[in-house]
């Protein structure tokens, strides 16, 4: 027996409920539900005292017309101690993946090892970086399936300053950049890659276009560009950038791009210089402004230049006259 995304929440439910040490009937269960906003039908209730017992070997038994386990049962005791740290990290891990379709079906591994993980004294052990509440994690499950089924899509799309415009999208490939997801597609009336942030997505439906194969040219220029945003007109050149110590032992151990050098024979003992084979575009831009004082664009000159833009820019807005 496996279980789905839903049943995984009610089991937990139902394991605390029982764990009270008090028989409870089938409507009491359903109360517990109600209060989290969970709507099932008697034979629903049924089955989840079943899974409980069939996939946990709960101890679960039946009198007249209540439930309760036999027998003293915990779902937090089934790890010995060493591997209690282990799966808090795996816990962890799939609940910072927990919002993309790839893990649909893994809830049944997830609900054993938070419960085998979970203590009245556990604390945190593990971190992700992720945002809940990024509005775009909605579109995930529907992009996902439509790349896997080769399926065309019509997307209505309105961005923060524009007009909502309609594209036609046989769509290739997902990608996350700082907690932000886009879709990378070919569009049909454009005749071009086109790709669309998920939170300014406002539907999707089915399109008349007959899907269009991906290339293995298309998404190529995705190894040349920092994030997401892809200017035609961009090429390949080298980007050379000065970072002083010790600022630069971080870009040195946690490189920028895959395509990261070092320059050794330019570096001293105040700075390193590194060079990449990068396309222009935003998230580049704004990548390099992270470094504030500590980082200075060599080349190429228009880089440098719009880097030297930003600082006027900048120092404007605190007053200063920068010529």
């Amino acid at each position: 027996m496996s279980i789905n995304k839903n049943q995984f929440k009610r089991l937990e439910l139902l394991h605390g409920l029982l764990s009270k040490k008090q028989p409870v009937r089938w409507s009491e269960i359903d109360v517990l539900y109600k209060q989290h906003d969970i709507i099932v039908d008697k034979k629903t209730i049924y089955n989840d005292l079943e899974a409980l017992k069939e996939l946990f070997q709960a101890p679960i038994e039946k009198e007249k017309t209540k439930f309760f386990y036999a027998k003293e049962f915990s779902l937090y005791e089934l790890f010995n101690v060493d591997d209690v740290q282990l799966a808090s990290e795996l816990t962890a891990l799939f609940e910072q993946f927990a919002h993309f379709p790839q893990f649909k079906g893994l809830e049944e591994v997830q609900l054993k090892l938070k419960a085998r993980n979970t203590t009245e004294s556990s604390l945190q052990v593990v971190s992700f970086e992720q945002n809940d509440d990024y509005r775009g994690l909605k579109r995930l499950d529907e992009l996902y399936e439509a790349i896997k089924s080769h399926k065309t899509l019509k997307i209505y799309y309105k961005d923060f300053d524009k007009m909502p415009f309609e594209y036609s999208i046989s769509p290739y490939m997902l990608k996350e950049y700082h907690n932000r997801w886009h879709i990378y597609g070919y569009e049909h009336k454009k005749h071009e890659i086109y790709n669309l942030a998920l939170d300014r997505i406002e539907s999707i439906q089915s399109s008349d276009f007959s899907y269009r194969k991906q290339q293995p040219s298309d998404l190529a220029f995705l190894n040349d560009i920092i994030g997401f945003t892809y200017f035609r007109d961009a090429i390949v050149e080298t980007i050379k950038i000065k970072v002083e110590l010790p600022r630069a032992h971080y870009v040195r151990t946690k490189p920028l791009h895959h395509s990261q050098r070092e320059v050794i024979e330019e570096s001293t003992d105040k700075y390193l210089v590194f060079t990449y084979q990068l396309r222009f575009n935003n998230e580049l831009l704004a990548k390099l402004l992270e470094f504030g004082k500590d980082l200075e664009v060599i080349e190429p000159i228009h880089l440098r230049e719009k880097m030297i833009a930003q600082v006027r820019m900048m120092a404007h807005k605190y007053g200063l006259n920068i010529p």
